[in-house]
């Protein structure tokens, strides 16, 4: 069989044998596919021109993928409200195209996370500064508090963007906060 642009998704999987495929392999096989602009559409959804409609929660569904299945499928379903089964009726090119987008959208909002990150000093280091990590609840922790939110399940339905924005606020004020003291320790 030929694989082409108007190959349904279930026969790609079927004759690709992508369920059992490493990552690397798939990495390799969807290089290989990788077409430049992201699908206008899947099964006539519009596509998003980008993922920061997505809530903090849909974001965390999707960064937490572990399976090759749930990659292939839990995007569709969070972000186009596409199920497994309808899912195997789309054209395998949209939806490889459509994973492509998701993936390089999903690295460019860890960059912006990790761009806002506090560096830390020697001393915060020795202390363990840098073995604290509460993960994605410490962030749902933190800004529920920042908010005065009692409901963490709540902080899953804002949008990431509003999380990202307060956390960058914060940072940056902390890290002011920080020179402003050792400017002042250093007058005196």
């Amino acid at each position: 069989m030929r694989i082409d642009k108007s190959t349904l998704f279930k026969d790609f999987i079927f004759y690709t044998d992508l369920l059992r495929l490493t990552e690397k392999q798939i990495e390799i096989l969807f290089k290989k596919l990788e077409v430049k602009e992201q699908p206008i559409s899947i099964l006539k959804k519009q596509v998003p021109k980008d993922l920061n409609d997505l809530t903090y929660g849909e974001l965390l569904e999707i960064q937490t993928i572990q399976t090759i299945e749930d990659m292939l499928f839990v995007p569709l379903r969070v972000i186009m409200g596409i199920d497994k089964e309808k899912a195997l009726s789309c054209k395998a090119f949209d939806v490889i195209q459509f994973m492509l987008f998701v993936k390089k959208e999903i690295i460019r909002i860890g960059k912006l996370f990790s761009e806002i990150k506090c560096r830390h000093s020697a001393e915060e280091i020795q202390a363990g500064i840098d073995q604290i990590n509460n993960g994605a609840f410490g962030n749902i922790d933190w800004y529920a508090r920042r908010m005065g939110i009692v409901n963490h399940e709540y902080v899953e339905t804002i949008p990431w963007v509003r999380l990202y924005k307060c956390m960058k606020i914060d940072n940056t004020n902390a890290m002011y906060e920080k020179r402003l003291r050792e400017i002042y320790s250093k007058k005196k």
